[in-house]
Parts: structure tokens; C-alpha cells; sequence
């Protein structure tokens, strides 16, 4: 049996847990690449890029690209680096204020987070924006060869994750009918 204090500390804990996490993701996130493809290709190009669904560089990597394309794509990233890393401080920024009401003493109401809150979508709706703006402008770069490749990979990557999600039901559905001491 689960004690009524439990139910109240684990949920507060992984709350905490969970805004840590989402700070450090978003606040490691906004490093920048060390050549026209960075260091590891496109990984890590502000966020990944999956306003798409998918992750735009997940996609790149399978366009065989040229050196040229590469610049091209490298300098659209590029001019949004800036940009990107202040909306990474603001949104990190609303993320620890939200954590900082959270963990104080006293009552805490929805209220109170509305402003942080605010600022959190407003910045992520920008942030999507933009990424909707560079993905067009990668996609000009491509060639309809390469847009085909992109497709198949996508469509591929679908289907993985189709298949994932699936197991996930399954198990989920057989430890409902586990029993229980």
C-alpha cells in the first residue's frame, strides 16, 4: 500500500526532476558547431529542428548532400544562432522561475506560474516559427532527388516509430493483468 505522504513527495519530486532535466536539455541545446557541419554533422543544430515531427538533421543526414548545400544550410543556421541562444536564456530562464515558485514553501496556484508560463509559449511559438522558417529555406536547398530521399527516410522513420509505440501498448496492456501481492 502506498502511503498517502508517498503520493504526495514522488509526484513533487519528479515534478522537480522533470523541470531540471527540461532546463539542462534546453540550456545544453544551444551550443554552436565547430565546421560548416559541426562536429557531429547536423546533430545538435538548434533543437533539431523537429517542428517537423521528425528531426531535420535525422533527414539531412540521409540527402547525400553536396559541400555546397552544406554551406548553404550551415549559414541559414547560422543566422539564426544568435536569436536562438537569447530565446534559450528566456525560456531557461521562465523554466527557473517556474521551479523556483514550485519549490518555495507556501501555496502555489497556477496563477502564480501564469507569467512565466506566458513567456514560455510565446518564445516556443516564436521558436517553432522560426524553425518552420529555416526548414522552407533548407528545403530550397534541396534537390528533388535528395527531397525524395528525405521523403523515404521519413516515411521510414514513421514506421519505427509506429512499431515502437505499438510494444509500448502491448506492454502496457500485459503488466494491467499482472498480478498484484
Amino acid at each position: 500500500m502506498v502511503s498517502k505522504l508517498s503520493r504526495g513527495i514522488v509526484p513533487a519530486i519528479l515534478a522537480i526532476v522533470l523541470v531540471a532535466a527540461v532546463a539542462h536539455v534546453a540550456s545544453s541545446s544551444s551550443g554552436g558547431m565547430s565546421g560548416p557541419m559541426g562536429h557531429h554533422g547536423f546533430h545538435g543544430m538548434h533543437g533539431g529542428m523537429d517542428a517537423l515531427g521528425v528531426p531535420l538533421p535525422l533527414l539531412l543526414r540521409t540527402a547525400n548532400l553536396t559541400d555546397a548545400q552544406k554551406q548553404q544550410i550551415h549559414t541559414i543556421f547560422e543566422n539564426r544562432r544568435a536569436a536562438r541562444k537569447t530565446e534559450y536564456q528566456q525560456l531557461h530562464a521562465a523554466k527557473e522561475a517556474i521551479a523556483a515558485k514550485f519549490t518555495s514553501t507556501g501555496t502555489v496556484a497556477a496563477s502564480d506560474l501564469a507569467s512565466p508560463v506566458a513567456t514560455m509559449t510565446q518564445i516556443q511559438d516564436q521558436m517553432t516559427n522560426e524553425q518552420i522558417q529555416d526548414a522552407i529555406a533548407i528545403r530550397n536547398v534541396l534537390t528533388p532527388t535528395q527531397l525524395a530521399q528525405i521523403s523515404a527516410t521519413k516515411a521510414k522513420l514513421d514506421s519505427i516509430h509506429a512499431e515502437m509505440k505499438a510494444l509500448w501498448a502491448q506492454g502496457g496492456s500485459s503488466s494491467d493483468s499482472t498480478p498484484t501481492e
